[in-house]
């Protein structure tokens, strides 16, 4: 298992490093939501489109979770993009949440 690090250990660390540390987390964090997002999708479109639940699903069923996953990934990639918009926006005007990527 990695060892966490503290933020004075961070600022010890080149600028070349505390990239690499931010380009980790960042990373880190996709693969968080993705997991995320996978299962919220299963979890909320099955308990909508699923009623009888047995060893095959229904054609009504399989139509169901179809449209549900459309919408579903339809909105979020919607919500996500313009996350992302408004953050570059932010980003751009010099109020960046972070303030720049160096830790010192």
């Amino acid at each position: 298992m990695e060892q966490l690090m503290d933020i004075e250990q961070l600022k010890k660390l080149s600028p070349e490093q505390q990239e690499q540390v931010i380009l980790g987390v960042k990373q880190q964090a996709a693969i968080a939501n993705a997991q995320n997002l996978i299962t919220e999708l299963s979890e909320k479109c099955t308990q909508k489109c699923i009623t009888a639940p047995g060893s095959s699903l229904s054609g009504g069923d399989k139509q169901c979770l179809q449209r549900c996953m459309d919408r579903f990934m339809d909105t979020w990639n919607l919500v996500s993009t313009t996350l992302q918009k408004r953050l570059q926006e932010e980003m751009q005007r010099g109020g960046g949440m972070l303030g720049g990527s160096s830790f010192s």
